[in-house]
């Protein structure tokens, strides 16, 4: 009897944790935020593991950040797919890791011709900073930076830290001019993953940021 008492607990405790990890889960779920990645200007190039690189390299990053890194040898391109999937969860096959890293390693020498005004949609000439707008700037902030950078500019942003290098801290950026700023903005920073935004984003709204985030590092 003292069994059968101790069993029907036992599985009335599993149900009431199921039901609520569940709800739990769902309210997750439901909160997630969503996250927008600046237009591609360009795809893997053909190649012996291009298919590999479409298919796990941009679940988390778009193709130009590859072509931004600094050339690697094959056996740190090894190294850093060995961090993607044992760190952060990159699905990709073992033996498709060779491969992968072989392209890569072959992408090196590849620049490929993307962004020009064929095929990128420039930014007109930057407005000048007396006319900028820090409310927009906000705006435009919360709907593209800030799942990298965090709410208050400190790189902690719910993917900032997994990305490598770690997504910068834009509260120091007090020594750096406007225009070395907006340049950053336009056109990325080779060897990190910060994008172009000159394809998705106006002048104005690139000019708006940067004043938005010159009052986080003032903060």
């Amino acid at each position: 009897m003292i069994r059968k008492l101790l069993s029907f607990f036992l599985i009335v405790g599993i149900l009431l944790v199921s039901v609520e990890t569940g709800i739990f889960a769902g309210e997750s779920f439901n909160s997630q935020r969503s996250i927008i990645f600046p237009t591609d200007p360009f795809s893997f190039q053909p190649g012996q593991g291009q298919e590999i690189a479409n298919s796990y390299c941009v679940i988390c990053h778009s193709a130009d950040y590859i072509y931004m890194q600094p050339a690697h040898s094959q056996e740190r391109w090894t190294e850093i797919i060995k961090k993607m999937k044992h760190t952060f969860g990159c699905p990709i096959p073992d033996d498709s890791m060779d491969t992968l890293a072989s392209y890569l390693t072959h992408q090196n020498e590849i620049q490929p011709a993307a962004l020009n005004s064929e095929n990128v949609q420039e930014s007109s000439s930057t407005p000048d900073m007396a006319t900028v707008n820090p409310n927009n700037g906000k705006v435009v902030y919360t709907a593209n930076c800030i799942n990298c950078h965090g709410t208050k500019g400190l790189g902690d942003g719910p993917i900032g830290h997994m990305l490598i290098p770690p997504a910068a801290d834009l509260t120091v950026i007090g020594m750096k001019s406007d225009q070395e700023l907006l340049e950053i903005i336009k056109n990325g920073r080779s060897g990190t993953a910060m994008p172009s935004w000159k394809g998705n984003l106006s002048a104005q709204d690139i000019t708006d940021v940067l004043s938005y985030v010159r009052n986080l590092s003032r903060e």
